[in-house]
């Protein structure tokens, strides 16, 4: 589950328990802009490591929780990048993209090669 999937089901929820509960009033919790909420929750913003973080604990999640999701957001972004049409397999472009960290970027693909989420083929990487 992507943690954009936790803020949508939190936001229901506290919506469930109050019918008024606005998406202002959540960021507000959250001390996040109401556009970058909306954003995120639209899908049109990628979650950051540091957005999650800072997000997460927000929200009570456990140290070990948050980075369970930020490796789990780094996958997804990286699954994203090799659909496109004008991937490269190059990890520092990868990084360049998604403006990540190289290492982070390399720990990602390591953790999608070792699950069999992603093979590589010569010059060319796939989704299986």
């Amino acid at each position: 589950m992507l943690f954009r999937e936790i803020l949508q089901r939190e936001f229901a929820r506290r919506r469930a328990a109050n019918a008024r509960y606005s998406l202002r009033a959540f960021a507000r919790a959250l001390r996040i802009d109401h556009s970058t909420l909306s954003q995120i929750l639209r899908g049109a913003r990628r979650v950051t490591a540091r957005t999650l973080r800072a997000l997460g604990a927000r929200l009570g999640m456990s140290a070990a929780a948050i980075e369970l999701q930020c490796a789990a957001e780094n996958e997804s972004a990286i699954l994203a990048v090799v659909a496109r049409t004008d991937f490269r397999a190059d990890s520092r472009w990868i990084a360049m993209i998604l403006g990540m960290p190289l290492d982070e970027v390399n720990v990602a693909l390591q953790t999608l090669l070792r699950r069999r989420r992603l093979i590589l083929g010569g010059h060319r990487w796939q989704t299986p």
